[in-house]
C-alpha cells in the first residue's frame, strides 16, 4: 500500500511537459491504482543441489534419470503458486521439465518427485514429467533451470503440452530467478 502511495506522491515533480509537435498524436498513460498487483522483492530464489553452472550429477542425467530435489527460498507472501521449468538451452529451448501449480508452502521439490497437486506438461520426449537431460554423445549442454512466483493457480491439466504452460506461467508470474547447468555425455 505504501508503494501505491510513494507512486501517486512522485508523479508530480514541478515540471512542465513541452506541447506535442503537430506530428506527434500517440500518448502513453500509465494509471496506478489502490491495491493494484506488486511484484514482490526480498531475494526469490530457487536453489539446485549443484553449483551456478556446473556439470550436474549423473543421476539427474539419462543415466538414472531421477529429478533433482530443489528448494523455492524467499517466497513473498502475494505468491500463490510456485512453478519450474528446465530447458536445454543448446538444442532450441527444448522443455525437459516444467512443473506448476506448486503450493507455496511446500517449498521443497523432492528428488525423484512431484508436490501433490502440481501439474506437469509434456516434455520435448513427448512424455509428461520430467525429461532427464541427455545430449548426443560426445556433447555438452547448457540448461537453464527457472523459478517462478505466481499470482493464480493455472487452470491446466495434468499433460498439458508445454507451450501452453509455459505461456500461462510467465503471465502468471510475479518473479523469477534462474541458473544453469552443464550436462556432458560420454
Amino acid at each position: 500500500m505504501t508503494c501505491v502511495a510513494l507512486l501517486g506522491a512522485c508523479s508530480r515533480d514541478g515540471r512542465e511537459m513541452k506541447e506535442p509537435l503537430a506530428n506527434q498524436q500517440e500518448s502513453i498513460a500509465v494509471t496506478t491504482t489502490a491495491g493494484a498487483v506488486m511484484t514482490p522483492v526480498g531475494g526469490f530464489a530457487l536453489t539446485p543441489v549443484w553449483a551456478e553452472g556446473a556439470q550436474i550429477d549423473v543421476r539427474f542425467t539419462c543415466a538414472a534419470g531421477v529429478s533433482p530435489s530443489l528448494t523455492f527460498e524467499n517466497v513473498a507472501s502475494d505468491i500463490v503458486t510456485l512453478a519450474l521449468s528446465i530447458v536445454d538451452e543448446t538444442a532450441n529451448n527444448s522443455v525437459q521439465w516444467i512443473v506448476a501449480n506448486i503450493d507455496p508452502l511446500e517449498t521443497v521439490v523432492a528428488e525423484g518427485s512431484v508436490p501433490a497437486g502440481a501439474i506437469e506438461a509434456t516434455n520435448s520426449l513427448g512424455t509428461v514429467g520430467y525429461g532427464a537431460p541427455c545430449p548426443p554423445a560426445g556433447e555438452t549442454h547448457t540448461y537453464r533451470l527457472t523459478g517462478y512466483g505466481l499470482s493464480q493457480q493455472l487452470e491446466l491439466e495434468n499433460g498439458v503440452d508445454s507451450a501452453t504452460l509455459i505461456q500461462a506461467i510467465e503471465l502468471a508470474a510475479l518473479d523469477t530467478q534462474s541458473s544453469s547447468f552443464l550436462v556432458t555425455s560420454n
